[in-house]
């Protein structure tokens, strides 16, 4: 041996690295295609039965239904496409007959029913920016459920205490470009978390509040972080009220200290002096009347239902545009009574309470008689007062609505808070069932 193979070719097989005995089979296995297509087209004559002559025609059946399956698929493509445009133009177009999507197997026609499925939407997060004012009202506090374990005796609530945990709700819609993000009737959970002390001039003290989440009306609760405030700041209003108690205490210090002067002086001594004694006295008196009513501080802080909060968004907030709730359905009204105010006011009961006295003319053209032992009076919390007696010596008690009548009545409620919205509802006495109800101013 010289050091050649005596085998050329398969030295130059090795010579070729590991691929190219795979290109080998590859181009076997085309020759072995390329005679089956011939078999398939050209078959040659077989016995019936014999499984070597069925084999061309099964196999030309199953390229065949391949095939079919293969144009159907791209038939239900071809209607996808179409729905989803015709869906984008607002126009829904139908499939033209003798399309391939209607033949073929069951999975094509799958494939076409579900273009006409409604697509989801996603929900859209706005941002309600840093500095954004939330009006809200104080809703409910802490309470022990008998009114005079909440007051004290003269009538007025006991000042807040830290961590007492209130709820709010927002007084108005809350929009980021035309789009509601906090519905009115939101609920803010929160608590007490500073109190700040009583201020000169009759001024009251104030409460910082913190709120840790709130919930919209259509159930959603979001979890976020933000402070709030009772701060109530100065307007001429109470600019004015200031200055007139000011004035109101000099002025009887100033009567005060000329009686004084004069009681320690006389008459004789008055008159020697040509009255400048008494003017010093009331000098006096109106000076030292001025100071206390500067220097006097109002009353502590307290949590009332009913009291407006100061609240600003003090970190950027992201929310998806709130669910618009159904909407609401009127009130309950009996066709036939009609319940018109004249007058409505809230009164001092004289023992540090309140009530509010209304005076109403009823118009009932009903076949019902109503009685005053079915009306109520429901505030926003949801409580519920029944008629009461009052200082008005016309204020009725126990009163009945005769069928086809019409009634002028003067009547009271007892008012817890009187900061609250109210409505007035009245029963069907026999049901109990709400026959009326209807907002007061």
């Amino acid at each position: 041996m010289n050091g050649k193979s005596e085998y050329p070719d398969r030295q130059r097989c090795r010579s070729r690295g590991p691929g190219a005995g795979a290109n080998r089979w590859r181009r076997a296995l085309a020759v072995l295609m390329a005679f089956t297509a011939v078999g398939l087209t050209c078959p040659s004559p077989s016995r019936a039965g014999d499984p070597t002559s069925q084999a061309p025609a099964t196999a030309a059946r199953e390229t065949t239904r391949t095939a079919e399956v293969v144009q159907a698929a791209d038939g239900a493509r071809a209607q996808t496409a179409t729905a989803v445009q015709s869906r984008n133009s607002g126009s829904q177009t139908p499939p033209a007959p003798g399309d391939s999507g209607s033949k073929g197997s069951g999975s094509a026609p799958q494939v076409a029913d579900s273009a006409t499925r409604p697509l989801l939407k996603g929900r859209v997060t706005y941002l309600v920016p840093r500095g954004t004012p939330i009006k809200l009202k104080l809703a409910s506090v802490p309470t022990s459920g008998l009114r005079l374990g909440d007051r004290d005796l003269e009538g007025n609530l006991y000042p807040a205490q830290l961590n007492q945990e209130i709820t709010a709700r927002t007084s108005e819609d809350l929009y980021v470009d035309d789009n509601k993000v906090i519905p009115e009737g939101t609920v803010f959970y929160g608590k007490v978390t500073k109190i700040f002390p009583p201020r000169r001039v009759g001024r009251p003290g104030w409460l910082s509040l913190t709120f840790d989440s709130f919930q919209t009306p259509d159930g959603r609760r979001f979890a976020f972080r933000v402070e709030a405030d009772t701060f109530r700041k100065s307007t001429a209003k109470t600019k004015a009220k200031g200055f007139g108690l000011i004035a109101a205490h000099a002025a009887g210090g100033a009567i005060v200290g000329a009686l004084i002067a004069y009681q320690l002086f006389g008459l004789e001594n008055t008159l020697a002096v040509h009255g400048y004694n008494i003017a010093g006295g009331a000098a006096a008196g109106a000076l030292a009347a001025t100071a206390y009513a500067i220097m006097r501080r109002g009353p502590q802080a307290v949590l009332e239902p009913g009291d407006d909060l100061n609240m600003e968004i003090n970190t950027d907030l992201l929310l998806p545009a709130a669910t618009e709730p159904t909407a609401k359905k009127a009130g309950p009204h009996l066709d036939g009574l009609e319940v018109e105010i004249l007058k409505s006011k809230v009164k001092r009961d004289g023992l540090g309470g309140h009530y509010l006295q209304l005076e109403t003319l009823i118009n009932n053209e009903t076949d019902k008689r109503f009685s005053s032992l079915d009306l109520f009076l429901e505030d926003d919390n949801g409580q519920r007062f029944s008629i009461c007696p009052s200082l008005d010596e016309d204020s009725e008690v126990n009163f009945q609505v005769e069928p086809h009548s019409i009634k002028r009545v003067k009547f009271a409620f007892q008012v817890e808070y009187p900061k609250l919205k109210r409505k007035l509802v009245w029963l069907d006495h026999r049901t109990q069932h709400t026959v009326m109800t209807m907002r007061l101013p």
